[in-house]
């Protein structure tokens, strides 16, 4: 693959620029700059109640050779006097610019943000957390990554702004945080999971370049990619892209299909499956074919897209037989005055009178707000932290963020080429890759694409589809069927 080559290079390069400085540093000094808590804390299991150490904590990471310029947080939840080779899950979520609260507070840490399970239910004021019973915890230990810059981490004014705010940096320091940590907890012989969410899966892919030449003695088991954005390119929507279009057909179903605009009865799942096929074989070749293709055929083909997608015949035939995801979000419930939610289409929100080809602010960003809005008080309350208001959920940076070789997110820039390069290093390396069917950001037909176009054996990989949105684990269903899907990849990866 062109370009694959080139970005391994670089951040490959970018990684041993840091491995001379890192190894010493290591070596000399305790790798945990500042130690915000230690305790003891009860865990609802499985299986019944068990303790484990919760820790909070603060390690300098370094853009050049110089030494430290700024710390990146974690959060971890260990097992006493656990074994050496006892799993440890290195989770974070995106942005870029994002805290890992998303994940700790909403599907993996001991505690669980109740959100309300109906679309249309008003939204607490305060959200209640609850005993997660439902963690990977009797399993694995945690440790939730917060970038420089973002939950008690610092980027201070005179650090590398354009290291930290690009994929090979980015990447760079949170592998030398996974490192700094096993050294210092004395797990450098456990095997390693990376987990990123949206963002974070590129940060995931780039992490297996940077710490291989960080740290070649880690045995990392596997990455895990929920809402995953490797293959941004496939996902923009480029009007001449037609691949974008063919891909994002399985996801405009089953939206189409939950909010009783396709043909009824349906079943969202199964009207995906139905629509991928026609999508990759009359759809796909229709859009190929452009404006040679004759009239009637245009007109069969507008019919099973209304059908499949909700949106009249007519308008895919003034518009080439293409519709974007934005303008499908305001064309779906014109009728109702609402515009569907980008990151989980389940939900709705009044159309603006001046709706154009983006829409915002988006319905489901104040479902996934409840997650940030608890993570201070469980800091303080259950953890013991003290400033926890000081947390960092979010920081949004004016700098642009550098992806690459041409500064955009939809440069050709094959990220799955990372994961297929470590896959090649390391034959115990698996992947497992999670999608929300009514997620319009990062689609489900993106997910299989993304595997379809890659080169790793069938034997090594595992996608999971839910019926949620981006956030998969908002929805309480989705989030039972998550953990039990994550148990089984993590169990069968250590078996092995």
């Amino acid at each position: 693959m062109t370009g694959g080559a080139s970005l391994r290079s670089i951040i490959g390069s970018a990684a041993m620029t840091l491995a001379a400085f890192l190894a010493a540093a290591v070596a000399t000094a305790h790798p945990v700059a500042e130690l915000l808590t230690r305790r003891e804390i009860s865990v609802a299991g499985p299986t019944g109640p068990f303790a484990i150490t919760a820790e909070a904590g603060l390690v300098p990471v370094a853009s050049g050779t110089d030494g430290p310029d700024a710390t990146a947080g974690y959060i971890s939840y260990t097992l006493p006097l656990a074994q050496p080779d006892r799993p440890v899950l290195f989770a974070f979520n995106g942005g870029p610019g994002a805290s890992a609260a998303f994940l700790h507070m909403g599907a993996l840490g001991p505690v669980r943000v109740e959100v309300p399970q109906d679309p249309e239910a008003a939204l607490p004021a305060d959200p209640a957390a609850a005993p997660n019973d439902n963690t990977l915890l009797d399993l694995a230990d945690l440790v939730f990554i917060d970038p420089p810059g973002t939950g008690f981490s610092d980027l201070p004014a005179d650090a590398d702004p354009d290291f930290y705010r690009s994929v090979t940096g980015d990447a760079a320091a949170a592998s030398q945080l996974v490192s700094a940590w096993l050294s210092a907890h004395g797990r450098r012989d456990a095997p390693v999971y990376i987990l990123g969410e949206s963002y974070g899966t590129i940060r995931a892919a780039a992490m297996l370049p940077a710490l291989a030449g960080l740290a070649p003695d880690l045995r990392v088991g596997g990455v895990i990619l929920l809402g995953q954005a490797l293959n941004m390119i496939e996902t923009s929507q480029r009007p001449d892209n037609i691949i974008s279009y063919v891909v994002s057909l399985p996801t405009l179903a089953a939206i189409a299909c939950y909010h009783g605009k396709s043909v009824q009865p349906c079943d969202p799942a199964a009207q995906a499956r139905e629509a991928a096929e026609f999508a990759g074989e009359e759809y796909l070749q229709a859009l190929f074919e452009g404006r040679d293709l004759d009239s009637a055929r245009k007109r069969q083909v507008a019919r099973r897209l209304e059908e499949f997608s909700g949106i009249p015949a007519d308008y895919y035939l003034a518009h080439d037989l293409r519709i974007s995801k934005e303008r499908f979000r305001v064309e779906l419930l014109r009728g109702e005055g609402l515009v569907v939610g980008r990151y989980d289409a389940r939900y709705v929100a009044p159309r603006p009178a001046d709706a154009g080809e983006v829409v915002g602010p988006d319905a489901f960003s104040a479902v996934s707000g409840l997650y940030g809005q608890a993570m201070p008080d469980y800091l303080e309350g259950d953890l013991g932290i003290g400033g926890a208001q000081a947390y960092k959920v979010i920081v949004r940076s004016e700098r642009p963020w550098i992806y690459g070789g041409a500064d955009s997110p939809f440069a050709n820039w094959p990220f799955m080429d990372l994961i297929e390069a470590g896959m090649e290093r390391d034959e115990a390396l698996r992947l497992f890759v999670a999608s929300g069917i009514f997620d319009l950001t990062t689609t489900i037909g993106a997910a299989d694409y993304l595997i379809d176009q890659s080169d790793i054996p069938a034997d090594r990989y595992t996608v999971k589809r839910y019926e949620a949105g981006h956030v998969v684990y908002s929805d309480d269903e989705s989030w039972r069927r998550l953990i039990a899907d994550l148990r089984a990849f993590l169990s069968s990866a250590s078996a092995e």
